[in-house]
């Protein structure tokens, strides 16, 4: 299980956050966590057999809405001030689905990307894409 931070199911260390505060750098402000049972999510469906990528479970995800905002320190001039919200432009949503069972986070970015996380993507700076289109850290 290399990269895992899980050993005989139990965690070694807390993760700093609960998903990753910063997505490709830009801070994310994240909801609360749902659940998806009797909901349909386009290209996601446990009635259509899909199960967890790590624990092969079929029970419904639980899911969670993140907001992606502008650095306030880089924000560019342009973007007009009714669009901003203390300070900040919003960029794009992304949604994080939570296995029921085993507690694996994936991500479904903007532009419809699914990506696993791993325990470095829980850390201060966030999650990245490193260009190898399987994972983010």
């Amino acid at each position: 299980m290399s990269g895992s931070s899980d050993q005989l199911g139990l965690p070694l260390w807390q993760r700093e956050h609960d998903l990753p505060p910063r997505w490709d750098g830009l801070p994310v402000q994240w909801g609360q966590w749902g659940e998806t049972a009797g909901m349909f999510i386009c290209g996601r469906s446990s009635a259509r057999g899909e199960r967890c990528g790590r624990c092969k479970s079929a029970a419904a995800p639980q899911i969670n809405l993140g907001r992606i905002w502008t650095d306030p320190r880089t924000a560019p001039p342009a973007i007009a001030r009714g669009r901003l919200s203390r300070g900040r432009h919003l960029v794009c949503t992304i949604s994080a689905f939570r296995c029921a069972d085993c507690g694996h986070d994936t991500v479904l970015d903007g532009n419809g990307v699914m990506w696993d996380l791993d325990d470095t993507d829980y850390a201060e700076d966030g999650s990245w894409d490193h260009g190898d289109g399987a994972s983010r850290s």
